[in-house]
């Protein structure tokens, strides 16, 4: 009897054939799954509009940022120390799961990044990812959008900090 079996041998891919997706004005490409790569890493390239938040919250997954292009402000708090620090193209930011932590491109051209995180976060990524319509620019969230994304974070069991608690770090979420 013959059984088919699926193997772990992937071909490369080129980001260009890859579709792209928005969270909450977020762009994303999934490249690489895990279950293409058989473990608990997705791979994604993400793209930081000019002047977009990621407001400040926290998980358990670790995540990775390979910047590749611009450069994107990054807050980090691990209940000892906190603060801001820049990432510019060819910097890597790690971020320990459970640490609070919050991205901003305060500039006026988009930030272009590898990021990797654990299957829970891949998957909570893929759980809000919306098709990008290639002919027209990314627009802000939706009040439903945001709506989802509060609903999908409290599911996965993970924090976003309030209004007050993002203007103590210097974004305003008004």
């Amino acid at each position: 009897m013959h059984t088919s079996q699926k193997g772990l041998f992937n071909p490369v891919i080129k980001t260009t054939d890859e579709p792209m997706f928005t969270v909450v004005g977020i762009l994303l490409q999934f490249v690489s799954t895990p279950d293409q790569n058989g473990g608990d890493l997705g791979v994604m390239r993400a793209g930081l509009p000019p002047r977009a938040v990621i407001p400040l919250h926290r998980h358990n997954d670790a995540e990775i940022f390979y910047v590749l292009e611009g450069a994107m402000e990054v807050y980090q708090d691990d209940g000892i120390s906190s603060g801001w620090q820049t990432a510019s193209a060819g910097e890597v930011v790690t971020i320990a799961g459970g640490v609070k932590h919050a991205l901003r491109n305060p500039d006026s051209t988009l930030v272009w990044m590898v990021s990797v995180s654990e299957r829970q976060l891949y998957c909570f990524f893929r759980e809000l990812a919306e098709p990008l319509d290639p002919n027209a620019p990314p627009s802000a969230p939706t009040p439903e959008a945001m709506q989802k994304l509060f609903e999908v974070a409290a599911r996965y069991e993970y924090w976003i900090g309030s209004p007050s608690e993002n203007a103590a770090i210097g974004i305003n979420l008004g």
